[in-house]
């Protein structure tokens, strides 16, 4: 995924790109990716990691890998000022 991220030209939102446009874009590189679900419906962390099963453990190593990867695409697709906006988020759906 990472090399994905870092090979393709991704769109970038700015002050003078249309949001509009822009997302739909992400919205497809992100559904391209197997990501979309993860940042269009987010997931949440379990209270305690030992009590899930081994399965479910499995499952959610996924969802995290999922979710940062799509973290790590948004965070490349704005520019500076939107970079500033979502560097604190902790989750892709937060961003």
């Amino acid at each position: 995924m990472a090399n994905f991220a870092n090979s393709v030209s991704l769109p970038q939102l700015s002050k003078k790109v249309n949001y509009d446009n822009w997302s739909v874009q992400m919205r497809a590189l992100l559904g391209s990716q197997d990501v979309w679900d993860v940042v269009e419906s987010g997931y949440e962390e379990p209270t305690d990691d030992e009590a899930q099963t081994v399965a479910q453990l499995a499952a959610l190593k996924k969802t995290r890998v999922k979710d940062k990867s799509a973290l790590y695409i948004l965070y490349r697709a704005v520019d500076e000022s939107g970079f500033e906006k979502i560097v604190n988020a902790k989750s892709s759906k937060e961003a």
